[in-house]
């Protein structure tokens, strides 16, 4: 059975992967936000809360913080090492997924978008530790608000060390255009779209 935790996290992902088509409000201070706004996430419930840059900026990491900030990040890693072995040894039953450290505890999940949402499974610690010591710069993520995205669709090999928020959007961008069994074309167009956005912001190698 899924534990409380996962599936308050799940349910996150879930609510923002809905298109919104109605004015949006700041989730501390119902303060109106803009198109593009922050996000704080409340670290008793790994839950995301949209933020006006008021509240993003007083309430987020301070000592005993109820919130984090996410800071948004993209960053596109060159040169990594993960051979399909290793994906298969993490257990990714899909070419694109991303990964986040849960809180101090050092556990990683694996969440991939579906069309029926999110779904979220552990990832051994040994298999993770493989990884990182094949790529250093991992060791760096940020838990819980940082996440290694990877798309392995086709013949592509890219990664990318992003904000969770930026993982919800793909996570919506499949659930809002994906056709029948396979997704259709549209949904890869969308995909394909929003790697490039990355590459705009993180830097294309």
């Amino acid at each position: 059975m899924m534990g409380t935790a996962p599936a308050r996290a799940i349910a996150t992902l879930r609510r923002f992967a809905h298109e919104r088509t109605d004015a949006e409000w700041c989730d501390v201070c119902t303060a109106p936000l803009t198109s593009v706004h922050g996000h704080l996430l409340e670290t008793a419930t790994r839950t995301l809360r949209c933020a006006c840059p008021a509240c993003a900026g007083l309430l987020a990491d301070t000592p005993g913080a109820r919130w984090r900030r996410v800071s948004h990040r993209v960053t596109k890693l060159v040169g990594v090492r993960l051979t399909d072995e290793d994906w298969a040894a993490v257990g990714a039953p899909v070419d694109l997924a991303f990964f986040v450290q849960v809180g101090a505890s050092h556990r990683v999940v694996m969440r991939y978008p579906s069309p029926g949402g999110p779904v979220e499974a552990m990832v051994e610690p040994a298999a993770w530790g493989t990884v990182v010591a094949a790529n250093p710069a991992l060791s760096d993520l940020r838990a819980d608000v940082e996440a290694l995205l990877v798309n392995r669709t086709a013949t592509r090999r890219e990664y990318y060390v992003v904000s969770i928020d930026e993982c919800y959007r793909l996570v919506g961008l499949l659930r809002r255009h994906w056709r029948g069994f396979s997704g259709g074309p549209e949904v890869q167009e969308r995909i394909a779209e929003f790697f490039a956005s990355l590459d705009d912001v993180g830097g294309a190698p």
